[in-house]
């Protein structure tokens, strides 16, 4: 998932949807991604049958154990290394999102929506979207994420002005 084409991508999709909102209703957009993270997969239960009708572990997601059924056990190493993809990931989406030349982000292609009824109004906001000057608002984007593992996730429970905060 740490891959920087794939996550420019995405990240130029999310802050483009935010554009043709914003467009589209006159109201600012918050920009939130499930991005930078999501290696944990919630279970109901915490094992399951194998192939050989014996029970294992579940798969809990690449930052608790492998999908293999020799790779069950839980292994903290995991969570070390989801974490380092997790900083990386982030790292690499501010500083994509903070420099560089950003005027390809207001060129949204509408040529595959021709077969619409719509298309020309389509056409016509894209054009209108490329006109706007870009801001650094515009390239705001959060992050975020379920904290789906609680299990695992509560030892970085922290209590601040008599709330609790998750810092995972």
């Amino acid at each position: 998932d740490c891959e920087a084409g794939r996550l420019g991508q995405q990240l130029k999709l999310i802050l483009q949807m935010g554009m043709v909102i914003e467009h589209i209703s006159g109201k600012k957009a918050l920009k939130v991604c499930r991005i930078a993270g999501q290696y944990g997969k919630p279970r109901s239960k915490p094992t399951e049958i194998g192939e050989d009708g014996k029970e294992i572990m579940s798969f809990k997601g690449d930052n608790i154990n492998g999908f293999d059924t020799k790779d069950r056990k839980w292994d903290p190493e995991r969570l070390l290394l989801g974490y380092w993809h997790s900083a990386a990931t982030l790292n690499f989406l501010r500083s994509y999102a903070g420099s560089g030349d950003h005027s390809p982000l207001q060129s949204i292609e509408v040529s595959d929506l021709k077969s619409s009824e719509h298309y020309g109004t389509y056409s016509e906001d894209a054009q209108a979207i490329l006109g706007k000057p870009l801001t650094s608002e515009s390239l705001e984007f959060f992050t975020s994420h379920e904290a789906m593992q609680l299990d695992l996730e509560e030892a970085l429970t922290r209590s601040s002005g008599g709330k609790f905060y998750n810092l995972s």
